[in-house]
Parts: C-alpha cells; structure tokens; sequence
C-alpha cells in the first residue's frame, strides 16, 4: 500500500517493553478526537499506528499516521489470504484484529508487543495499569478496545487455531461483526493452546444502555462521575458520603453522542467526562458526583436511536450464533 506516514510514530526511550497499537480508522471521527489524541501524547512511551483516510494535525511524535483509503486497506488484507474474506465495511475490520501481528509485521518490527485499541476511548496512563506481572504473558486483556500480544511468529499465527465453533475462516468470511477480537473468538483459542494470558479489571466500560455515565457492571445504585486529571483517567463515587476515587487504563465511552469540547476543555489540564459532552473540572465535591444523577441535554433522543439500531444489529448476531458462526452470546 502505498501510503505516506504522516508522522514517524517514534516513542520515549524506555527500558520497558515497547507496544505499539494498530488503529485503522476510516470515515467521520468522533468530536472528541483531540482528545483522544491528547491523551495519547500522554502515554510518550506507548506507539500508536493508525492508518486512515484524513490527517491528524499535530499529531504527537508517538502516533504515526499513515493516510489511505479504506479501499486500499481492504486490497492488502484480501491479497494477504489465500481465501475470500468478507470485508465491505470498515466496521468488519475489528475481526480482523487477532490477524493484525502477520498483516501488519513490518510496521511491528522491533516492538516487543503489538495491540489494537478503540477511537471511542480517551487514555489514562496506561503503564501505570499494567504491573510487571502482565508482561510476563503472551496475551495482555481480552477487551476490543485494548488488547496486546507478544510480538512473536508463534502469537501472530494464533488466530489461525480452530477450536469448537470458532473458526477464523468463518469469522473473516462472515459480513456481520463476529467480535472474533475477543471473548467471542481469541479468548477460546488463547485459552485452548495454554497461552500465558493477563486480564485485570482495568478499564472503565461505559454502558451503552444508560444515558448517565454508568459502568456495564456497577456495583451499587449510586452516581459515577468521570474525569480526565493530569493524564489519568478517574472515577468518582460516593461512599457514605465521601469521596472515592480510582483510575483506569482508559475509558471506554461506546460510541456516544458527545458534543464537540470547547478549546478552553482541550487545553485543560483537568476536565469532567459527561453524559453528552466534557467540561472544565474546577473543583471535585460530593456535590459534583451527586450531580450525574441528573439526566439533561438533547442527545437523549440520538441516544434512545441508537439503541434501536444496536438492537438490530445484536439481532443479526442472534441469527449467527443460531447458525454455528459465531460463539459471541447476547
């Protein structure tokens, strides 16, 4: 493919291992995508690849972009197999993730772990969350939208092991979203091999389902406030009456309705994560966390919208899992 690299995607010298995260990302950002961007500057000594269709103005020295057309993509990862893949619509590319080490093996030369991540994410510091004992296995979590592997031929061809239903040749000739990326799909065949694998609770998984900002699985009935402070993404909740905060790897906001930030919350050092937009942290109070019970703003009808399309879509999911094509349960 012949794409420009916009940026030479150098990173931080650094006696840890070194990652790099392949993103291939294709059509309209997300308005928070600067963000995004800033929060990967944060993390100097992780690399990202992302191969898309637009530039990145300033990008940081760490995010390499190499700017082509889905089209083209698509061409090279059918060239690379010796069967014909299903691949009309980036969205599909996510089944492709497991097979990324063997695709991508130049652009990974020299990393001693390559991933994936999401661009519906805004990163805390992600070494912070990942203790020494994680690096000593081959798969670090399991999640779509942030997974690593261990840049070797042997965990590049992982992907290629059938166990059960899941078959990589069904999951990449298949035109729905087989989510072969994770517990779906690599999970089954890591845990059949006996693949030495990390997976903590690490990352803040916001519900799609809810329109405050609530985790897939919260514990208790009371609120949840975000916030990025510093390069950290936080949690705020409330434990009789009192302040308790944790941070994450990264938040997940799954696909939201987010109005685009203001220049004054892109410059802060400190911003809160809302139900439908970001605004400057000024102070951090009980007051502040009670607030996010309170739903408000117009995206609730979007969101109630989406929700209907993502029933659609789990639908045809329903449909392949009856047909033996998938193991993803919804």
């Amino acid at each position: 493919m012949s794409a420009p690299a916009q940026q030479t995607g150098a990173v931080a010298a650094s006696t840890a291992p070194s990652l790099r995260l392949v993103v291939p990302y294709f059509g309209e950002r997300p308005p928070y995508f600067p963000l995004v961007v800033r929060s990967m500057a944060a993390n100097p000594d992780v690399s990202w690849l992302l191969l898309t269709d637009h530039p990145v103005p300033d990008a940081p020295p760490n995010l390499a972009v190499q700017l082509c057309e889905f089209d083209d993509l698509a061409k090279r990862i059918r060239d690379f197999f010796d069967f014909e893949v299903s691949l009309e619509q980036p969205y599909k590319l996510c089944d492709f993730r497991p097979a990324f080490g063997e695709i991508f093996a130049e652009e990974l030369a020299g990393y001693d772990f390559w991933g994936h991540s999401d661009l519906d994410v805004i990163f805390g510091r992600i070494r912070d969350h990942l203790p020494s004992v994680a690096f000593d296995a081959d798969k670090i979590l399991f999640n779509g939208n942030f997974s690593l592997y261990r840049n070797t031929p042997e965990a590049a061809r992982w992907y290629r092991h059938e166990v059960g239903k899941v078959s990589f040749r069904d999951a990449l000739t298949a035109p729905e979203a087989m989510h072969f990326d994770e517990w779906a799909g690599i999970y089954y065949i890591v845990e059949d091999l006996g693949v030495r694998a990390w997976h903590e609770d690490v990352i803040f998984d916001i519900s799609f389902h809810r329109y405050r900002t609530r985790p897939e699985e919260p514990q208790g009935s009371g609120p949840r406030r975000y916030a990025w402070e510093d390069g950290e993404i936080c949690e705020y909740r409330l434990e009789r009456g009192r302040l308790v905060r944790r941070t994450a790897l990264l938040i997940h906001l799954q696909k939201r309705v987010l109005r685009e930030p203001s220049p004054e919350v892109v410059s802060a050092e400190r911003y809160w994560i809302l139900p439908n937009g970001f605004s400057v942290q000024k102070r951090v109070t009980p007051w502040s966390v009670r607030a996010a019970r309170i739903p408000h703003g117009y995206e609730l009808v979007p969101l109630y919208a989406r929700r209907v399309q993502r029933w659609h879509r789990r639908r045809a999911t329903r449909r392949a899992a009856a047909e033996g094509k998938t193991t993803v349960q919804v």
